[in-house]
């Protein structure tokens, strides 16, 4: 192969690979339109040290993004590698905040346009829509409560309307970014003390400025692998991977991502395994 050749291949090589640009790596395709990013990389935590990311970005016009009920029902709970099973999955990561005595929602949750929790403080949450045969994702903080029609209320300068006709909606804890913009404090969404400032493992949803969605897992708790991450350690996280909104989901032990055939992609922290929570966030092909 000439000098010429190769460097050509080399670039092709480059400009073939998605998020090569933001230091991220080569990517597993695990499906049409769906990568498989892992990150290592120390200085992603301040002060530095292990750290394992697994973050997964789906082409939301190649693949459907949907809120899938443990059990198919609420409250209930399940794995996330059941939920993904069942629904036959792409791939799955756990979403929204439970009681862990019976999986009733801790916030708002909505599945194919029915509410089923809502809350009275503005929780950071996602809405899943479409539009085009692409799904779209809402980020805002939301207010919602059960009504005829339900009320939704707003805080960021999203359309309550466009909340009340999402198929799928759910609220985590710790709204990052919205539209390029990076939240700082988090009063309105009234977070349990020293929440957003220690280490924890974290789920993460995102959307990059391609309009892709995010789903990305952060193990913790297991030193030397993974210590976790604060909230602006999430916040670092996102912008590497090129986030324009991002919305921090339940986490702990709840976090787990999942591949389809049952692959298991992150440590979940609790010693038993992977935690039987109230919903997931699963990817199907169109």
């Amino acid at each position: 192969m000439t000098r010429i050749a190769g460097a050509l291949l080399a670039l092709l090589l480059v400009v073939a690979t998605p998020g090569a640009q933001r230091g991220l790596g080569s990517a597993e395709s695990i499906a049409d339109g769906v990568l498989l990013y892992r990150l290592d990389d120390q200085s992603l935590l301040d002060p530095a040290g292990p750290i394992a990311v697994q973050a997964l970005r789906v082409d939301p016009v190649k693949n459907k993004i949907q809120l899938a009920l443990a059990q198919d029902t609420s409250p209930a709970r399940e794995t996330v590698p059941a939920i993904a099973a069942r629904r036959q999955a792409i791939a799955a990561v756990n979403a929204g905040f439970f009681a862990l005595a019976n999986g009733a929602p801790a916030g708002i949750l909505k599945s194919g346009g029915r509410l089923l929790g809502g809350t009275k403080r503005a929780r950071g949450a996602i809405g899943i829509t479409s539009r085009g045969g692409a799904t779209l994702m809402l980020f805002d903080r939301v207010i919602v409560e059960k009504t005829a029609p339900d009320t939704y209320s707003t805080r960021l300068g999203s359309k309550p309307a466009d909340w009340l006709h999402a198929t799928d909606v759910v609220s985590g804890a710790g709204l990052l970014l919205v539209n390029g913009r990076e939240m700082d404090e988090w009063a309105d969404e009234q977070i349990t003390a020293a929440f957003d400032t220690t280490r924890h493992p974290r789920t993460m949803i995102g959307v990059d400025g391609d309009n892709h969605v995010w789903l990305v897992t952060v193990d913790g708790r297991q030193p030397p692998l993974s210590l976790g991450m604060t909230f602006s350690e999430l916040k670092g996280l996102a912008r590497r991977l090129g986030l324009r909104s991002a919305l921090n989901m339940d986490g702990g032990g709840s976090t787990t991502m999942v591949l389809k055939g049952g692959w298991i992609v992150n440590h979940p922290s609790d010693p038993t395994g992977p935690r039987a929570v109230s919903d997931a966030i699963v990817v199907l092909p169109r």
